[in-house]
């Protein structure tokens, strides 16, 4: 019983270190302004950028097509997905839900696709964060719901230069919002980056990140140069969306970068509903079937 209680303790929030960041230019490979930018914390789903680049790299398929099953399903925090349960997707299709809304489930079925077990393709990754040079960086599943996937702003700096050679991770990290195909099954999802979502600023690297003991995440790098110089802002455990958003907005500013058609950012009441390891119902009911 004590054991029980101890891992339903463990799902509730924790607050642990402050938030770090690092505002870089990728034009001339330096770091413009930083704050703490070798600590190492959880990245929640930014981890989904490195599943995506060794899906892309290992899949010899192009016209893959994988159905998700209950074994893609998150036994972590309990969240759920708007996919269908057992209809054959086109991997595009699940690469799209998984970088465009964060899907965990398309996460998990991604890596299967690939011809791996979980645990191969979790050591891809590994071994890729390591040629990278990401040296503060472990995985420990595809969709980041561990809390024990880890980086710091200068590793995801790496992460975010590699990841500017995938057409597919750059034109997928500008969609505001797609329509997912599935079978006969049409799933409308939106971008998690409210930046992207309300077309406040274009990306040409965007994933966001959250569970509760990494704080709001986000590696952004902007589409268009800012005074000739591709602009990125890396930030972990921001203490809310809200503060995510403007805090990017403002770094991005204040290094040439212009919002498009001059937009602000507004209406940020329920901003957590697209944040993709957010689902109170999900983690409830985990709980209970837990304690039960």
């Amino acid at each position: 019983m004590f054991k029980k209680a101890l891992f339903i303790l463990s799902l509730c929030p924790s607050f642990a270190v402050a938030q770090s960041y690092v505002v870089y230019d990728f034009t001339h490979n330096r770091v413009l302004e930083s704050h703490a930018p070798d600590s190492v914390q959880p990245i929640a789903s930014v981890t989904k950028l490195m599943t995506a680049n060794v899906f892309l790299e290992n899949n010899t398929n192009p016209n893959c097509t994988i159905a998700i099953t209950s074994d893609d399903r998150d036994y972590i925090k309990g969240t759920s997905t708007k996919l269908p349960m057992n209809v054959p997707m086109a991997c595009r299709e699940l690469l799209k839900a998984m970088l465009v809304h964060s899907d965990n489930y398309a996460a998990h079925a991604l890596s299967r696709a690939a011809g791996m077990s979980r645990i191969q393709f979790i050591n891809k990754m590994n071994e890729k964060a390591r040629q990278l040079g990401m040296y503060s960086t472990r995985f420990h599943d595809s969709s980041g719901l561990s809390s024990s996937n880890i980086s710091s702003p200068m590793d995801l700096v790496k992460l975010a230069k590699h990841s500017l050679n995938k057409p597919e991770i750059r034109q997928l990290s500008n969609i505001s919002a797609t329509n997912i195909q599935a079978g006969r099954h049409s799933v409308l999802m939106k971008n998690t980056n409210k930046l992207v979502r309300d077309e406040i600023f274009d990306a040409v690297v965007n994933k966001t990140g959250y569970i509760r003991e990494s704080g709001y995440n986000l590696v952004f790098i902007n589409k268009h140069p800012c005074k000739n110089s591709t602009i990125g802002v890396i930030s972990l455990n921001n203490s809310s969306s809200a503060y995510r958003s403007n805090f990017t907005k403002k770094k991005l500013e204040k290094y040439g970068c212009t919002a498009l058609n001059g937009r602000t950012i507004h209406d940020v009441e329920g901003e957590a509903q697209y944040e993709d390891g957010y689902d109170e119902e999900g983690l409830n009911n985990l709980i209970k079937r837990i304690s039960g």
